[in-house]
């Protein structure tokens, strides 16, 4: 995947804003997309006709059933055609088969009724994640998502009103004369010809929902992946980079610091504004009346109603209307004061589910757990490849550490000071870090609940292993032994086992 190709805007998007990225790509693209999509679903349809011609429900649920089929066509086509490769629909609908086969028992099956199928389609058709990697990679990007559920019900609604306002629409622009079909031969007791309309209508409403509901969830994934593997951070250091090398625009620096000084020279040697005419006060007094006395600045308008001028006798029995009247008041002005309160509620639980959910994804509301804790949940031996466990560790890590940067070198120190810190935190100081957690996720965890200095210390320990073990820099050796003696001041000496 080479991202320097990539034909959007990465950056930083909420969920709706990716799926609003997706439909914006479904409308360049949506011709071809369409296209793919008939390619397959049209000898579907042909197929399930002739084998069920006599039953026309099922053939409309399994119009509807093999969707599955249908879309990764589009998928895989988005996906070339986002990095400026476009590929021919023959040579598509030539490799159909190795596309839509990966998984296809599954998506055809289990998987039929998932509602953030389009969210999770990439998983296995770009990434190639069967079994239990699947499974875990999906977890990660749908934690907390569930953006791709509203996409699959708002779409299922929409292919519905659409094939429902064709049907209307044909019965309506019909003119009597030449009317053939009604509305309660159409719903209630259609025919064959009827039936097939049915069926052609129901393919038109889902071939035009298809392409932005496959483009939304693709959008959505990547919103998702740029969110956790930060691609527009990477993109930026990369153009940076870019510009940053020589023998690019050398006279660039130059031309930019004569420019700003001819600005400058210009400035100078302007003259000043003139100061505005004077003015005496009668005179402006005068201008001021004649503002003010046009009709933009004043209107006057009569207004004609009608009262009552006759006598009230106050005497005079109003009978049981009175008192139904007063009943009524009374129980009216009942029901707005308990509406009133229950409004307030309602308002007042409304801010305090959002206070608690901007607090909540901002991190305000981590939980420090005491240093004794006891441990909830069974301790990882292993963190993202990683032996954690106490036995796999020396009694003195920082001694060992600093006989392996003398005799091994900087990689296997700092791999066994990295070791040891996940290592302690998790059986020594009861820190609840899943297996599945990342690097940065354990780096958040530990500054969310020890103390500073020692998530000072784990901070530098990741920044050094994520530079070694994904950009292949070796440590330097003079920080790494300033690392052993802080950790001798923090921890002491030999660790409890």
């Amino acid at each position: 995947m080479d991202l320097d190709k990539i034909s959007v805007v990465l950056r930083p998007r909420t969920a709706w804003e990716g799926i609003d990225l997706g439909f914006a790509m479904a409308r360049h693209w949506f011709l071809p997309l369409w296209l793919l999509w008939w390619m397959t679903a049209l000898p579907v349809y042909g197929l399930t006709l002739l084998l069920f011609s006599g039953w026309s429900w099922l053939v409309l649920v399994l119009i509807w059933w093999f969707k599955p089929l249908y879309e990764p066509a589009l998928l895989f086509w988005m996906s070339r055609a986002l990095f400026d490769d476009r590929p021919a629909l023959r040579s598509v609908a030539r490799r159909w088969f190795s596309i839509v086969r990966p998984q296809l028992l599954g998506n055809l099956t289990w998987r039929r009724f998932s509602t953030s199928r389009s969210f999770y389609m990439p998983v296995g058709l770009l990434e190639r994640l069967r079994g239990r990697p699947r499974k875990e990679r999906i977890r990660v990007l749908g934690w907390r998502k569930q953006t791709g559920t509203w996409l699959t019900v708002v779409g299922l609604h929409f292919e519905v009103v659409l094939e429902m306002s064709f049907l209307l629409l044909m019965v309506v622009l019909l003119p009597e004369e030449l009317r053939w079909i009604d509305l309660e031969g159409l719903f209630l007791t259609p025919g064959s010809l009827e039936e097939w309309l049915g069926q052609m209508v129901d393919l038109l409403a889902m071939s035009l929902i298809a392409p932005f509901y496959v483009a939304g969830g693709f959008a959505l994934y990547l919103t998702r992946r740029t969110e956790l593997e930060a691609w527009d951070i990477e993109l930026s250091f990369r153009r940076l980079a870019a510009r940053t090398k020589p023998g690019k625009r050398p006279f660039a620096g130059l031309a930019a610091s004569l420019a700003v000084g001819l600005c400058l020279v210009l400035a100078v040697s302007l003259d000043q504004p003139a100061r505005a005419a004077g003015i005496d006060r009668e005179q402006a007094r005068q201008t001021i009346d004649e503002v003010l006395s046009h009709e933009d600045f004043g209107r006057t308008e009569q207004v004609s109603y009608w009262t009552f001028t006759g006598e009230v006798d106050e005497d005079a029995d109003s009978g049981w209307w009175e008192t139904l009247f007063e009943l009524l008041g009374g129980f009216t002005k009942g029901i707005a004061s308990v509406g009133e309160v229950l409004m307030w509620l309602t308002a007042g639980l409304l801010v305090a589910y959002v206070v608690y959910w901007l607090a909540s994804n901002r991190g305000w509301l981590a939980y420090r757990p005491a240093l004794g804790r006891r441990q909830r949940t069974a301790a990882p031996v292993t963190l993202f490849g990683l032996e954690v466990s106490p036995d796999s560790l020396p009694r003195d890590i920082v001694g060992e550490a600093l006989r392996l940067l003398a005799e091994a070198g900087p990689r296997a120190a700092l791999s066994l000071l990295y070791r040891g810190a996940l290592a302690r935190f998790v059986h020594q100081e009861h820190l609840e870090i899943p297996e599945s957690a990342t690097e940065g996720e354990c780096m958040r965890l530990v500054a969310a609940s020890r103390p500073d200095l020692e998530a000072g210390l784990f901070r530098r320990l990741t920044g050094l292993w994520l530079d070694l073990a994904y950009g292949h820099a070796t440590p330097v050796e003079r920080e790494l032994e300033q690392i052993c003696r802080e950790w001798q001041r923090i921890y002491g000496g030999a660790d409890e086992q």
